[in-house]
C-alpha cells in the first residue's frame, strides 16, 4: 500500500487513495463518523458511511479519539460543504494508536499551552509556523550562499561577554565559571581572516527577566561578518537579505499566510520597493520637526524613537 500526503490527495480527485495522519477533528452519529485528518501537510474530511464499509471498519472508526493515528484508503471527492472543499469517502480504515483524551480546547490559557508546548506543536497554528520559520532559515543559507559567504560556527559556551552583551548566563564548567553566548562577535572577528566573508544562523541566550519581544532569555538570529565591505555595501546586503528571505515566504507559503490570516500586502512592498535610508542626524531632525520629539545628538535611538520614525 502506498500511501501519500493530504496535498497530493486533493489533486486526484476520483481515484483511490491512502492517507494517513492523526485525527485532528471527530464526530459522528448512527450512520456517519466524520474524521478530519491531519498531516504535515494539510487537513482533510474523511467520511465513514457505516451502510458502505465492512462492520469491522465501523467499529474501528468508532475508537477514533482527537490526535489518534490511523491510516485511511477510499476515494476522493470534491465536496464544498467541507473545511477544504475535498473529502476522502473511506472505504478502509485501520486504528494504529488510539489517543488519550486530548486536553487542549480553545479556552485554553497561553500559560498553558506552554506546559503542554509538545502538544500545542500539532495545532494548524503552531504548525503553519513552523513550515513558514524552515523557509526563512532555508532562505538565509541561500542567500549568503549565492554571495559567497561561508557558514561558521563559533562555541556555545563563550568566557567572556560580546561587545555591547547583557546580563550573561552563568554557568559551572568543570568548576570553573562559564557563559551561554549572546553573539558569536569575537569568534566571527577572528574568522574573517581566514574566510573573509563569513555567516550563521545561531540560538544566543541573554539573562533577562523582562518578557517584551526585545527581551527575550532566548532567541535565534543570522549574523554575517565581512573582512572588506563599506557602509552602503554593509545597506545593499541587509537590505537584500530582507527581500530574499520575504520574497521566498511570499512565493513558498501563502497557504500558511492566509490560514495565520496574514496580510501581505505589508511583506510584498516590502519586496518591491527600496528601503528608505537616512543619516542620524536626519532621523533626529525628523523627530524634531515631524514628531515634536526632540532628541540629543549622540544618544542612542530607542524602540519609542524607532517607531516614531516609522
Amino acid at each position: 500500500m502506498e500511501f501519500i500526503s493530504i496535498q497530493e490527495a486533493e489533486k486526484k480527485v476520483g481515484e483511490k487513495v491512502s492517507l494517513r495522519g492523526w485525527a485532528y477533528r471527530v464526530r459522528g452519529s448512527n450512520e456517519f463518523i466524520f474524521i478530519v485528518l491531519r498531516d504535515y501537510s494539510g487537513i482533510m474530511q474523511c467520511v465513514v458511511e457505516r451502510a458502505k464499509v465492512a462492520e469491522s471498519v465501523w467499529k474501528e472508526a468508532e475508537e477514533v479519539t482527537v490526535e489518534s493515528s490511523l491510516q485511511l484508503s477510499g476515494k476522493i471527492a470534491k465536496e464544498p460543504r467541507a473545511p477544504t472543499g475535498y473529502e476522502l469517502k473511506v472505504e478502509d480504515l485501520k486504528l494504529i494508536h488510539r489517543a488519550e483524551r486530548f486536553p487542549i480546547t480553545k479556552d485554553k490559557s497561553e500559560e498553558f499551552l506552554l506546559d503542554v508546548r509538545h502538544l500545542w506543536l500539532r495545532s494548524r497554528y503552531m504548525t503553519n509556523i513552523l513550515k513558514v520559520r524552515s523557509t526563512v532559515f532555508g532562505a538565509i543559507h541561500e542567500y549568503f550562499r549565492k554571495k559567497g559567504f561561508f557558514e561558521f560556527h563559533s562555541p556555545i559556551f563563550t568566557p567572556v561577554a560580546c561587545e555591547g552583551g547583557a546580563t550573561l548566563f552563568k554557568c559551572d564548567y568543570f568548576g570553573k565559571p562559564i557563559y551561554l553566548s549572546q553573539s558569536w562577535q569575537l569568534y566571527a572577528e577572528a574568522g574573517i581572516f581566514s574566510l573573509e566573508k563569513i555567516y550563521c544562523i545561531a540560538p544566543s541566550f541573554r539573562a533577562e527577566k523582562s518578557k517584551t519581544s526585545r527581551h527575550l532569555t532566548e532567541y535565534w538570529h543570522a549574523e554575517t561578518e565581512v573582512a572588506w565591505m563599506r557602509f552602503d555595501e554593509m545597506l545593499d546586503l541587509a537590505e537584500g537579505l530582507v527581500k530574499y528571505v520575504l520574497d521566498k515566504v511570499l512565493k513558498e507559503n501563502e497557504k500558511e499566510l492566509n490560514e495565520l490570516k496574514r496580510d501581505v500586502k505589508l511583506l510584498k512592498n516590502a519586496v518591491e520597493k527600496p528601503f528608505a535610508r537616512i543619516t542620524y542626524d536626519e532621523a533626529l531632525k525628523l523627530l524634531k520637526e515631524k514628531a515634536n520629539y526632540p532628541v540629543p545628538w549622540g544618544k542612542d535611538l530607542r524602540t519609542i524613537e524607532e517607531r516614531k520614525l516609522t
